[in-house]
């Protein structure tokens, strides 16, 4: 590094030089040759059957994921694939994601992730601005519409047998791009950000190395392939050795499942913004102050401001833990700097940036590009191998942002303008200020400001609109939209507008119309004026003070959460800035406060403090209905009434509710212990009784329609009995993948060993069989099957306590036990329907009759089977659900 460069601005000591020069001494070896993939399969050969990856009571060991993604990169190259070219990646949270993002870098592609739930207008112009020339797909893709000619690979119906499991040793640059993620772009459109191989593995091996990551790591992964946190999270831990413990959707959305699951999976390795670990945090503070996790050992925080008092609170509950600040931006490869939180010191106002990383270099700069003096505030700018390509297909943006490094020549020689405002702290510490220009954070997402106007700006409705981002009490921003409207103002329908081209997250939580925009002496928008407006205390026009105790209750609580001041009984939970996080820290300070449960669905039906108080506010009213939740309670048709699973809870069912048509509604059917109503369930028949009872309150003339979802079959059957003893119509009997025969081995030993028995040479020829068309499958579900029968059996003798029996879990474990018991007992006889099969078309466990599930041995009537893609669980889910949904919604038109 150049001392004449640093001290040619004449702007600091001699002495601050040095320190500055001292500052940036980050030189250090990296195996800077090789590629992501390369790095993981180094590790398969160290470790070929230890566990990469966990989902659910799944699991892929590396061998497993390496020769998965060696054959699906074979087939992404016999479909043209080249080296260097971008190939898009869209899929939900699940191995095939990890699996398609090592085969497209096997292949010599760059993989470009896209979010199946982004809008399809943002998802088709991330495809192509970076020119895609394949679409790795985890199913149905909407996007398709709009990109006719797009090529497509959908993994999950993929057959990969014929193509070889070895490492294809294709000679790949290390210079080459690895991915390119895409953020919020100030123009309307979002950035590509594009990052070769190199500059990753420079991070992963700092990050491995200064923390002693390994082999008895295990990261639980929250965050978004989309989010560049996903990079080390997926590629880091995964060339150490550790386990990648990927959450669901459903448990992302979850504070009480996140928790469970740092217990379960004994997690050693947390990484996320600060807003999803401090509502962690907050959730405990209210509800289990006792509890106790003691194998997290690293905590990373990045990407947003960490409330002070965080790294404190975090200890009390997970008290080996190390925290960790980092920062950066994602043009510099994820972090480029870092702090360890070791003492929070009573002047500190934010917790320090910290220093860089290894071979990434921080200027202080002024507008000269000149080091300002030690303790001022200047623009911060990033160099060293992490910074980026540049913007996919923007050579405008790029050459703005990027520009010559004068300092440091070697080690990319390019350096990236953050648009971030710091100083130096004595110790040589960085701090961060904040943002130059209109870019902010909302929830650990980068954001640009100018995006969201842009589109706005673009609407009939307004004349103009401004974004800004305002700091609440709990020092987090939301974005406040000042609109001038054209016409009547209606905030429904701007909301709408956005949700249609945006991700949620950049949706703005308050609306403030204005007769105009207040200017400046220069004619431009004062913004520091608006900022500066009062947000009124009515946040909406139907604004209804709270009367009742529970009410205020809720609105204190609701206050509190979103920081706002007089919050209506009316204001809508979502268009306030609500998110999941937020409504599961509702419910659950509600539940303490009042010793009232809500579940969260509710939130999701009724998304108001009148709606969700409604069901409690008449102890008779409450008794009417304890099991009947609406799915998509509007539409003419005739309703569907779906009978849970042995996971008890309806939300399963969400996903088919996007499929069906418009007017078509559906129910859902759950136990009533879950309200904290003691069901009286001895047999299913009188489970069936209770269901049925509900049904005919909701709609008493009918004609009815019901499914029951795998243990839900069983008690679909004896519905239909039911309702033809009471001489009511039923039109449609439908079973969601329930096998008939587990009837009869849920039997007593001595009834059910000598069929078993029978069964054991059919089933070694199945497992044979599957063993050589998907061996990896096969191995890991009856590895997995072993693994939990033997969990249950330490559990049950005693040897370690069954994280399970605690909080809800207990709850669902006592129902689930009763409906066992009810099960045993339970006798399938032929019956005079007919029956609607969904089966799953993915099947890693032996069953009796393949084609029908052995219902045509009961249905009298017959079987019509439709094949759904997925496996047993995820046929419910996105993207199964959209051709599940096409096809239930035939057989109701039909029956």
């Amino acid at each position: 590094m150049s001392d004449k460069l640093f001290h040619a601005g004449s702007m600091i000591t001699d002495e601050e030089m040095r320190e500055l020069i001292l500052f940036n001494n980050t030189i250090t070896p990296y195996p800077k040759l090789k590629t992501l993939h390369v790095l993981f399969e180094e590790q398969v050969l160290r470790t070929p059957d230890h566990v990469a990856l966990m989902l659910g009571d799944e699991s892929l060991t590396y061998r497993a994921v390496n020769e998965k993604s060696n054959q699906l990169a074979r087939r992404i190259i016999e479909l043209g694939v080249k080296p260097g070219d971008n190939v898009g990646l869209l899929t939900e949270r699940n191995f095939d994601m990890i699996i398609g993002m090592y085969a497209i870098l096997k292949a010599g592609g760059a993989y470009v992730p896209v979010d199946p739930h982004y809008p399809i207008e943002r998802q088709h112009y991330i495809l192509s601005n970076s020119a895609v020339s394949l679409l790795v797909s985890g199913g149905t893709d909407q996007v398709s519409v709009l990109m006719p000619d797009l090529k497509i690979l959908n993994v999950r119906d993929l057959v990969l047998n014929e193509y070889s499991a070895h490492n294809l040793d294709l000679s790949i640059d290390s210079q080459q791009l690895a991915y390119t993620i895409y953020t919020s772009g100030s123009t309307g459109k979002p950035k590509g950000v594009m990052i070769a191989h190199h500059s990753a593995v420079n991070l992963i091996q700092w990050v491995n190395n200064s923390f002693h990551v390994g082999v008895n790591d295990r990261l639980l992964f929250v965050t978004s392939m989309c989010f560049d946190l996903s990079v080390y999270d997926i590629f880091g831990i995964l060339s150490a050795g550790g386990s990648l413990v990927i959450a669901a959707q459903e448990q992302v959305n979850d504070l009480n499942k996140l928790l469970q699951m740092l217990q379960d999976y004994e997690i050693t390795f947390w990484d996320s913004v600060p807003s999803t670990f401090d509502y962690l945090i907050r959730e405990l503070e209210s509800t289990d102050v006792d509890y106790k996790q003691h194998h997290l050992r690293l905590v990373f925080l990045s990407g947003d401001w960490i409330p002070v008092s965080l790294p404190d609170r975090i200890k009390h509950f997970f008290p080996a833990a190390a925290v960790i600040s980092l920062g950066g931006a994602t043009e510099a490869t994820v972090w480029s700097n870092y702090f360890p939180i070791e003492k929070i010191e009573s002047s500190w106002i934010s917790i320090p940036y910290g220093k860089p990383i290894a071979n990434n270099f921080f200027y202080i700069l002024n507008d000269q590009l000149q080091p300002v003096p030690i303790g001022e505030i200047g623009e911060l700018f990033i160099g060293g191998v992490g910074v980026a390509r540049g913007y996919a297909n923007n050579a405008e943006k790029t050459k703005a942002s990027f520009v010559p490094d004068p300092f440091n020549k070697d080690y990319g020689g390019i350096m990236y303008r953050t648009g971030d405002h710091g100083r130096m702290l004595p110790g040589m510490n960085m701090e961060f200020i904040g943002r130059k220009d209109d870019q902010v954070k909302i929830h650990g997402f980068r954001v640009e400001l100018g995006e969201i106007e842009h589109l706005l700006n673009q609407s009939a409705n307004l004349k103009a609109a401004v974004v800004l981002a305002k700091m609440n009490k709990t020092g987090q921003k939301d974005l406040i939209c000042y609109v001038v409207p054209a016409g009547k103002f209606d905030k429904h329908a701007n909301v709408d507008y956005l949700k249609q081209r945006l991700p949620d997250y950049m949706v703005p939580a308050i609306w403030l119309e204005l007769q105009s925009l207040p200017l400046n002496i220069n004619g431009k928008v004062d913004r520091k004026a608006l900022l500066d407006l009062e947000i009124p205390t009515e946040v909406s026009k139907s604004h209804k003070e709270a009367v009742t105790p529970q009410e205020k209750i809720m609105v204190a609580i609701w206050q509190d959460v979103f920081s706002l001041e007089n919050i209506g009984i009316e204001d809508d939970f979502f268009e306030l800035g609500g998110h999941s996080l937020m409504g599961l820290h509702i419910m659950s300070q509600f539940e303490w406060k009042t010793g009232i449960k809500l579940p969260l669905e509710s939130l999701f039906k009724t998304p108001t403090i009148a709606g969700l108080l409604a069901s409690i506010s008449d102890k008779e009213e409450e008794k009417k209905s304890h099991s009947l939740i609406p799915i998509k309670a509007t539409g003419s048709k005739m309703p569907l009434y779906i009978i849970h699973g042995d996971g008890l809870y309806v939300l399963s069912f969400k996903d088919l509710a996007k499929y069906v048509d418009a007017e078509q509604p559906l129910y859902g059917l759950q136990p009533a212990d879950l309200n904290g109503t003691n069901q009286h369930t001895e047999t299913l028949a009188d489970i069936a009784s209770h269901y049925v009872s509900e049904i005919i309150a909701h709609n008493p003339n009918g004609p009815y329609a019901v499914a029951g979802y795998s243990f839900g079959g069983y008690v679909a059957i004896e519905m239909a009995k039911q309702f033809a003893s009471l001489g009511k119509e039923l039109k449609m009997l439908g079973i969601f993948d329930t096998d008939a025969e587990n009837v009869f081995y849920a039997k007593s030993w001595r009834v059910k060993l000598p069929r078993k028995i029978k069964r054991q040479f059919p089933k070694l020829l199945w497992i044979f069989k599957s063993f050589l068309k998907d061996p990896s499958s096969t191995l890991n579900y009856q590895y997995n099957l072993f693994t939990k029968g033997l969990r249950k059996l330490i559990y049950r003798v005693g040897l370690r306590k069954d994280p399970k029996k605690e909080g809800v879990y207990s709850q669902i474990n006592a129902i689930n036990q009763k409906h066992q018991e009810a099960f045993k007992a339970y006798n399938l006889e032929p019956f005079n329907n007919f029956v609607y099969l969904f089966k799953a078309k993915n099947r890693v466990y032996f069953v009796d009759d393949i084609k029908s599930l052995s219902w045509n041995k009961y249905a009298i009537k017959g079987v019509k089977v439709y094949d759904v893609p997925g496996d047993h669980a995820t046929m419910l889910h996105d993207p199964h659900a959209q051709e599940f949904g096409q096809k239930l919604q035939e057989a109701l038109n039909n029956c």
